[in-house]
């Protein structure tokens, strides 16, 4: 918890994205709800978000840097954070 890992996209779904992180091979959800700043929008066709203002864009493949925010072990789910 609190430590910041580099990584990379790996889906994009409506209610986030997925990011799997470069040297740990593990896999986490930034939601959609944590994203600061903005209003974002699934791109259903394109497989991405879209910022309703800034326009920014998160897409497969994307580099970006997380924090663990949350770790429930029994269920296997990560959230992290992004940091911008």
């Amino acid at each position: 918890m609190g430590q910041q890992f580099d990584g990379f996209i790996s889906g994009v779904s409506s209610f986030g994205f997925f990011v799997e992180l470069q040297e740990l091979f593990v896999e986490g959800l930034v939601h959609i709800a944590s994203l600061p700043d903005d209003y974002f929008l699934y791109d259903e066709k394109g497989y991405r978000l879209v910022g309703k203002h800034s326009k920014r864009i998160f897409r497969i493949g994307d580099r970006v840097r997380i924090i663990v925010d949350r770790a429930d072990p029994e269920r296997q789910q990560i959230d992290f954070r992004l940091i911008t």
